[in-house]
């Protein structure tokens, strides 16, 4: 257990950055023309996207910016705007490979559900699916990490109202712990079966046979996978309920995380895009209402990125064997709402969470 204050710049709170301005990069003209360029080439190849990798997609005008925000996602804040991809000048097909591409420079791709969908699409469709997996539903959402080194999430439009995007540093969250509630951390540190977003394969089990450690630390890297509605609906499923020293530890990193000084709020707004090391940086979202036309409905789009190259984690912190989570042909991701509400997990509302004592 690291048991010193993390002195690093991706240990930001709220208080210290400018919000979105903080974490921005802007695109020109010449880094638009590159993109183009790069599109040009897999088009002329007749490559589908799924079939584009890193060296399909040339981007040798500009690799010293696209160094730059892979530096800063592994050595700086951790999280990087980019603002400027051309959605409603260029093609959507276009967009997408164009963003795809810039993926393609960070990571490979991974499965974001049963469904395969390594380009995954955030849009509501709990109207129709009650039990829809969280990024396809209009609710509020904790902070939380879920798969990969890195993510990205490129806004196409926004909601008639809400949907703002929160982010805050785990390693913020670690140093507030110790200064303030050390007490808690062993428990972070030790983990709980978490749940398998009801996506484990036939004849697995529905919760990791292992624990997952919210905080590890690996060749003096600290890492952090916080997904509470899966850990109290693992604890459900294995017929071990959370005790009340568990219950206090992670009610005092919720604290803790949602508090205004820790945590950012921005929206992104269309031709935004956010990527971020998913082993420092938590994300979340307020929850939207969207209108009846196209352009207020919210829809992004979603990458899980793996690199080798990337931050060393132990290998607990993976809930299955492969990366992502393993395509299953005919089946849809359906396994939170209020299914996961029946095994344990607690609604969310940051209003309700407050900031109060973290002991």
């Amino acid at each position: 257990m690291i048991e010193h204050l993390i002195d690093h710049p991706s240990a930001w709170t709220g208080a210290s950055v400018r919000g979105k301005e903080a974490f921005a990069f802007d695109l020109g003209p010449w880094h638009l023309a590159a993109f183009g360029r790069a599109i040009e080439s897999v088009r002329a190849r007749g490559l589908d996207l799924d079939d584009v990798g890193r060296g399909d997609f040339p981007l040798d005008a500009i690799a010293e910016d696209v160094v730059a925000v892979k530096r800063s996602l592994d050595h700086g804040h951790g999280i990087v705007v980019v603002r400027g991809f051309p959605v409603g000048e260029w093609a959507p097909e276009d967009v997408e490979l164009m963003y795809w591409g810039f993926g393609c420079h960070l990571g490979t791709a991974a499965s974001q559900s049963v469904m395969g969908d390594r380009l995954g699409h955030v849009t509501d469709v709990s109207d129709v699916d009650p039990n829809a997996r969280a990024y396809r539903s209009r609710r509020e959402l904790s902070l939380h990490n879920d798969f990969g080194n890195y993510h990205g999430m490129l806004s196409l439009s926004v909601a008639r109202r809400g949907g703002e995007s929160r982010f805050a540093s785990s390693l913020a969250v670690h140093n507030a712990m110790l200064a303030e509630a050390p007490q808690h951390l062993l428990r972070l540190y030790r983990g709980w079966p978490l749940y398998r977003l009801g996506e484990e394969a036939e004849g697995e089990l529905p919760y990791t046979p292992h624990r997952v450690p919210v905080y590890s630390e690996c060749e003096g890297w600290l890492s952090c996978r916080y997904m509470r509605g899966f850990i109290e609906a693992g604890a459900t499923l294995q017929g071990h309920p959370l005790e009340a020293p568990d219950v206090a530890a992670l009610d005092c990193f919720d604290r803790i995380a949602h508090r205004d000084e820790v945590m950012v709020e921005f929206l992104l707004e269309p031709g935004e895009a956010a990527f971020y090391n998913n082993l420092v940086v938590m994300h979340a979202r307020a929850a939207f209402e969207n209108g009846p036309s196209p352009d207020a409905q919210r829809h992004l789009l979603r990458l899980w990125l793996y690199a080798e190259d990337a931050r060393p984690v132990v290998p607990e912190i993976e809930v299955f064997d492969s990366p992502g989570i393993p395509p299953q042909p005919g089946r849809s991701p359906s396994g939170e709402g209020e299914l996961l509400k029946r095994l344990g997990a607690k609604g969310f509302s940051k209003a309700e969470i407050g900031s109060g004592p973290s002991a």
